[in-house]
């Protein structure tokens, strides 16, 4: 996974950042190696360094395979075969990186899994952990893209 807003490992810019923080617009990312028999893809935006006993997700969104990269701000439901699904606090859509004022650097992963067939019935999923359940032996190939960003 690539970024044109960012570098692996660099700062993410503030235009990306959640809503009071920046203008909670979705970066640009692209990626290759998706396997061609792969069905579906999962993105999965989490912030490692939350001072939680897991990982706060921000979004989390499937594509349809045929996609390569978004386009800066195509995290939208206006992006054609894209579903939202709950993430944490049960929010659906893009949510920017967010950190703790004063907490130290975040370390935001954007994570990509090529999936074998597609999630049936995303609708009725309501949480994360039913989300993992339903991937069991379906993933392929996964990409990840780790950027940053501190108040």
């Amino acid at each position: 996974m690539t970024s044109t807003d960012f570098a692996p490992g660099g700062a993410i810019p503030l235009i990306h950042s959640g809503t009071g923080v920046g203008d909670n617009q979705s970066p640009q990312l692209a990626w290759t190696g998706v396997p061609p028999v792969a069905e579906q893809l999962l993105l999965i935006i989490e912030d490692t360094d939350a001072p939680l006993p897991r990982p706060i997700i921000h979004t989390i969104a499937l594509l349809g395979s045929a996609h390569s990269s978004l386009p800066t701000g195509g995290l939208s439901s206006a992006t054609a075969s894209l579903i939202f699904m709950p993430a944490s606090l049960r929010r659906r859509g893009y949510q920017g990186p967010r950190p703790l004022p004063g907490h130290g650097p975040h370390h935001y992963g954007f994570n990509l899994f090529a999936l074998a067939t597609e999630v049936v019935r995303p609708d009725r999923i309501r949480n994360w952990h039913q989300l993992i359940n339903t991937l069991d032996g379906l993933v392929l190939a996964r990409g990840r893209l780790i950027g940053l960003q501190e108040r």
